[in-house]
């Protein structure tokens, strides 16, 4: 039992169907098939399961569901109820063990944790049958509404006898919803009103139909099916909601959410369910394979994630022992995208790396030097030109400027670096601002005339002029031969020192300054924000282009 729970009879209601419910909080498996003590927790508005085929997902989605007895009805008169059956294809011969779990629900300040136990009844009947906390009077399943719902075991149209149903109609707020519903997830300005299509325990949906459709019920592709099939369900617990009402107005599982539906329409049907689920009190269960949705969840929806009003339920099988699959609550992205398709995230970026301009090869080698992971440095292309043919070793910033504000198009999924001497002044002209980064400084100040600061401020017994074989004095000299001042607050200062002088240093001890910019790098500086923020935006970019996100 979860701790602080009740059992009903403790709290002094005579029957199931007397409690209130809230919200279904879990369901506290004990032994249900191959699972074995696991706690499943439920999104208070939304929870998600995935995981490969062949995990359960669908029958742990039915454990949540059956235990109850609605009142309402959906729009062609079905009682808001899932049977056992509807859920489960128990075998006689291999679900002969008793199997049990808790329901644990919330009821205004109180949690309630009620047994139900499934069981095969060999004589007389040859089935399974289910007790929900016990067989003595006021026992039984609770006064819930439910749904659930296979959008891939719908038969489709072509395959059935269904018709349009006159005798089913909606009211003018209701096909202003239905309309709403489908042009929320399917855009279009060809929908006019709506009918029910139904052939008895076959078929119940709504397509468009009538004189100012521009195609009817006879031409829908079978992702508007679903949605019509998805309105039916909606509209029974719309009906059944009461404006102001405390308690929760049920559960709407939808199983294989993503079947037959383009992955934006995927993501518009969850956003819209979302919303949707708040404003009814309906608790919504659903069961996809589709990374770009688990994505979109994670990138668009991670408040809700932190405040468990979406849950997702990861079924791991590389996990599983004996078939007793783990059941992850918010597992990391990176975790799911393997279980889904077997190979990293990172592997699938890296094949496709963004290009990264910076305004010359000094600037990539502080960039990689503060980015220092190999991971992230391998999922972008470093290149300090813009024209490959050119004999011109850099871009200046005023070109990568001009190219952000006036062109963004031509750098589209391309990131670009500045050096740090680069204001905002500049950078605020730039619409985009997950387009560019500039390199840290907390002056402000280009790399070389930092270097040279740094070493300048040195003391003469500092270990950095053991470590390169040079002593202090002899760096002052080559500052003193290129025209350096020797006063530290000189050097940051452009009008007393032009940068041309710190260049110009920097360039003739080329190969020694860049062991400079390493050591600064690891010495001096926080080298993790910049990384974070550089793996932030090149995430974005490949989110963009359909990659998956990369964790480190």
């Amino acid at each position: 039992m979860i701790e602080g729970a009740f059992l009903r009879k403790e709290l002094e209601f005579e029957e199931n169907k007397q409690v209130p419910i809230e919200k279904v909080l879990a369901i506290d498996i004990k032994q249900f098939r191959t699972f074995k003590n696991q706690t499943i927790f439920l999104g208070d508005h939304v929870t998600v399961f995935s995981g490969r085929n062949g995990t359960m997902k669908t029958s742990l989605m039915g454990l949540i569901a059956h235990p109850f007895e609605g009142e309402g009805k959906d729009a062609f008169g079905k009682t808001l109820k899932t049977t056992l059956s509807e859920v489960f294809n128990l075998s006689s011969e291999y679900d002969k063990d008793k199997y049990e779990y808790d329901l644990v629900l919330k009821s205004g300040d109180f949690i309630l944790s009620e047994p139900v136990s499934i069981y095969y009844v060999a004589e007389k009947t040859n089935r399974h049958r289910v007790v929900v906390s016990g067989a003595e009077k006021g026992d039984g399943n609770f006064n819930y509404n439910t749904s659930f719902l296979n959008l891939k075991r719908l038969y489709p149209l072509v395959d059935t006898k269904a018709t349009p149903d006159l005798a089913q109609t909606l009211t003018t707020t209701e096909q202003s919803s239905l309309k709403t519903f489908y042009e929320s997830v399917l855009p279009s300005t060809e929908y006019g009103n709506f009918s029910a299509i139904h052939q008895k325990n076959l078929k119940t949906t709504f397509a468009p139909h009538g004189a100012h459709a521009k195609y009817d019920w006879n031409s829908i592709s079978s992702g508007e099916d679903n949605l019509g099939a998805i309105f039916n369900r909606l509209l029974g617990f719309q009906r059944a909601f009461q404006s102001g009402q405390q308690a929760g107005n049920g559960i709407l599982c939808i199983d294989e959410f993503d079947s037959s539906l383009h992955p934006v329409a995927q993501i518009r049907l969850f956003d819209f369910l979302y919303r949707w689920s708040q404003k009814y009190k309906v608790q919504l269960v659903i069961s996809t394979h589709s990374l770009h949705l688990i994505q979109h969840i994670y990138l668009k929806h991670q408040s809700n994630l932190d405040a468990d009003r979406i849950i997702i339920n990861f079924v791991s099988k590389s996990k599983s022992i004996n078939g007793n699959h783990p059941v992850i609550k918010n597992p990391s992205y990176k975790l799911a995208y393997k279980e889904l398709t077997l190979e990293e995230p990172a592997a699938i970026a890296q094949a496709r790396k963004v290009r990264i301009f910076c305004e010359d090869s000094l600037a990539i080698h502080f960039a990689q030097r503060l980015i220092k992971s190999r991971e992230i440095l391998s999922l972008a292309e470093f290149h300090s030109s813009l024209d490959p043919t050119s004999s011109n070793p850099g871009t200046s910033y005023a070109a990568l400027k001009s190219i952000c504000t006036n062109y963004p198009l031509l750098l589209e999924h391309s990131l670009v670096i500045f050096d740090a001497d680069v204001g905002e002044d500049v950078t605020k002209k730039i619409k985009d601002k997950d387009s560019f980064l500039v390199l840290p400084d907390i002056n402000g100040v280009a790399l070389e005339r930092r270097i040279v600061h740094f070493i300048m401020s040195l003391d003469n017994a500092d270990i950095f002029f053991d470590r390169y074989d040079k002593e202090r004095d002899s760096f002052l000299n080559d500052f003193s031969a290129s025209g350096i001042s020797l006063n530290p607050a000189d050097v940051l200062n452009e009008q007393v020192v032009p940068i041309l002088r710190c260049k110009s240093w920097a360039e003739a001890n080329l190969s020694n300054f860049k062991k400079y910019v390493t050591y600064y790098c690891v010495t001096v500086l926080e080298q993790s924000a910049f990384a974070s923020e550089f793996l932030k935006k090149i995430n974005k970019i490949n989110v963009a282009r359909g990659l998956p996100a990369v964790e480190l």
